[in-house]
Order: structure tokens, then sequence, then C-alpha cells
């Protein structure tokens, strides 16, 4: 049975997962996955956690977010929405420039050096766990999907390291990572991109989409013990695409396996 720190972290870990197919194209077979019965389930089950429990309610909110008591639960999967048609009006064939998904369109900053730096900063964090560029896929790492599932794999091993005895100084490197990742390439950016969701979503599951992006960078602040961020940005979206695609990992998501499955974590409900 799973301690109260490692069943949050696993909540979290879901709700991560949750995210990462969320922002993919309907289109995409992964995408599906948000419509079978046990995956809601966990879901649910994990939004309702980080609306009950206070270890999740930061004392401060910062711009753009909202305090996850006020997440819907039940709002955050795809229903009789034309889902496929609010995608493509929402983010278009090239990057949105309203709601773009991706961390490098929220620099005002268009330097290509620039950007390009932010890039491999990134690959470093998803190399430095073993997951690395492909070929395959036609899309940049600093998208939404790809940085909540490297935080999805990294809480993963956390609790694999844990449940497994590993030196304690394993459960340390993840759990500094997922703080460092989240201060320096995700928690800045995400209630910007969720208020614009929110605003612009054409259907009510990207509306509940935005609104649950929200609430949830509010509650990774409060467990990762960040102080609130002091400003919302505004997306500066360049047209130019800086050097970096996207990355690939040996847990292989492009078969279908989810990252929990390699530490027999998933369907455990906290």
């Amino acid at each position: 049975m799973l301690d109260s720190d490692s069943a949050r972290d696993l909540a979290r870990a879901n709700l991560y997962r949750y995210l990462s197919l969320a922002t993919l194209p309907p289109g995409d077979r992964r995408f599906q996955r948000l419509r079978e019965g046990d995956f809601g389930a966990l879901v649910a089950a994990a939004a309702q956690w980080i609306r009950a429990d206070a270890v999740f309610h930061p004392e401060q909110l910062g711009p753009g977010e909202i305090h996850p008591a006020e997440l819907d639960p039940a709002a955050l999967l795809p229903g009789e929405d034309d889902v496929d048609r609010a995608y493509w009006e929402l983010f278009g064939h090239s990057v949105s420039k309203d709601c773009p998904p991706y961390e490098n369109e929220y620099y005002a900053n268009h330097d290509v050096t620039f950007r390009s730096e932010r890039l491999a900063d990134i690959a470093g964090f998803y190399r430095a766990f073993g997951l690395d560029r492909c070929g395959a896929v036609r899309e940049r790492i600093d998208h939404l999907t790809f940085e909540a599932e490297f935080l999805q794999i990294v809480i993963a091993r956390q609790l694999y390291a844990a449940d497994q005895g590993l030196d304690a100084a394993h459960v340390e490197v993840c759990r500094q990572a997922q703080r460092s990742f989240f201060v320096e390439h995700l928690g800045w950016w995400l209630p910007a991109f969720g208020v614009q969701l929110e605003a612009l979503g054409g259907c009510s599951f990207y509306r509940g989409l935005g609104r649950f992006v929200r609430g949830f960078a509010a509650s990774e602040r409060a467990v990762l013990e960040v102080p609130p961020f002091t400003e919302l940005p505004v997306a500066h979206t360049d047209v130019s695409e800086p050097e970096g695609a996207c990355f690939d990992c040996e847990l292989n998501p492009e078969s279908g396996a989810s990252p929990l499955a390699p530490v027999s974590l998933e369907g455990r409900t906290p």
C-alpha cells in the first residue's frame, strides 16, 4: 500500500499523463485513451484529490492561476463535443498565435540563438533521464505534450526508486529535477496557456482543459514549494522554428505503452 506522499505523487503522475494526452490532436490514437473508462476514473480521482487535499493548495495564487479547489473533475474528459474541429480551429496546422502549446512562444525574445539555447536546455533535461530526439515524429520538444510527459516519467521513476528501496539519492534527484524543470520550463507559461485556452476553446472539453491547466499549475507550485510567478506572459509567436524538433525515449510512447507501466504503478488508485 502506498504511503500518503507516494499516493499524492501517483495522482500527480496521472494528471501529467492526462495533460500530455489532452494536448495531442484528437486523431492521434493516444488521445483515445481519454475515452477509456479506466483511465478516466484515474484522472477524475486524481483531480478530486488535488481539489480536497490542502497539500496541493498554495498560500497565494500567481497570475492566471485558479485555486485547485475550484476544479471540476467531471469536466476533464471529451464527451459529445466535436473536439477534432475545435482542436484545428484552436491550434491550426501551424503554430497558434493565440494559445500556442509551445514554451518558446511565450518568450518575448525572438533571437534564434536564444530560443535554440532554451530548446537545448530542455533537451538536456530529457537526456539526463535517458530521453532523446528521434527523426520519426516532427514535433518540437518544447510542446506541452512532451514537457508534461517528461514530468510524468520523472515522477514515475521517483516512485519506482522509493518502492524498490533504492538509495535516497535516486529519489532526491528525481524530486529536484521536477522542481527545476517546472520552474525553468513549464510552470511560468502554463497559466497563460490555460487562460487563453479557457477563453478561446471552441468546445467544453478545451475550455475545461484550460481551467484545469490553471488550477494544476497552482497545485504543482504548492507541492514543489515554488513561490508564485510574478508575470503572466503573452505569446510572441515566431514563424521561424529553432533547431530542435522532437524526442523519443526508451519507454517508446509510440508503442502505446504507458510510461508508468515499467514501474507497475498504472491502475493503482491513490
